[in-house]
């Protein structure tokens, strides 16, 4: 119904939530108003946190508003430092993975208690998390891949714990656990699927 009233605006949607492009602040609160009394005909209410009005602010967009960013689909889109071909750098907008989608990640690993497992050794837990770690890469680093850097040192602190847990010879140390785990993917990258992609030094 809202594409057919207002066909000049551009709508992305996936399954209830949906990004509405407007051209101005005015256009935008219109539309935003007219999808509330819409919503509210069919017994429905805008999510008071998601339902709001966002400028896209770049280099080209210099206004002052208050919000200029949001979450959709696991991303925040915000103003961001971006670089040309050339290297020359400039205000983009842009996504990459969410703090609350970061979240939802590191605790997989806190519920999985992996840096408690001294009866696996480090194939057991590489077996466990490398198909997971493959879908979050696959899928958040798509766009700016080394926002994912501060989760995999979250995994890689968590398991040299695991490694000073499970060898004794280690003997408390966090340093000899953390060169071990370090030789350790310059001399098996392919162990985890994140230090194929770089992250041997999380």
């Amino acid at each position: 119904m809202l594409e057919i009233k207002y066909p000049q605006l551009r709508f992305v949607r996936y399954a209830d939530d949906a990004i509405i492009h407007c051209n101005n602040q005015a256009g935008a609160e219109k539309v935003l108003k007219a999808i509330k009394q819409r919503m509210s005909e069919c017994g429905l209410e805008v999510n008071g946190k998601k339902g709001k009005i966002a400028y896209c602010k770049n280099a080209n967009r210099k206004g002052t508003y208050k919000v200029v960013k949001f979450d959709f689909l696991g991303f925040t889109f915000q103003p961001r430092p971006t670089s040309t071909r050339t290297g020359q750098m400039f205000l983009g907008f842009d996504c990459a993975i969410s703090t609350k989608s970061k979240k939802k990640i590191t605790e997989v690993f806190r519920k999985s208690n992996f840096q408690r497992w001294t009866g696996s050794d480090i194939t057991r837990i590489a077996e466990e998390f490398n198909s997971k770690i493959q879908g979050w890469i696959n899928y958040y680093g798509k766009f700016r891949k080394f926002s994912l850097m501060k989760i995999f040192r979250i995994f890689h602190c968590r398991l040299i714990t695991w490694a000073i847990y499970r060898y004794k010879r280690f003997k408390g140390s966090f340093r000899k656990a953390m060169r071990w785990i370090y030789e350790l993917a310059r001399s098996q990258p392919n162990l985890f699927v994140h230090w194929q992609h770089g992250f041997q030094g999380a």
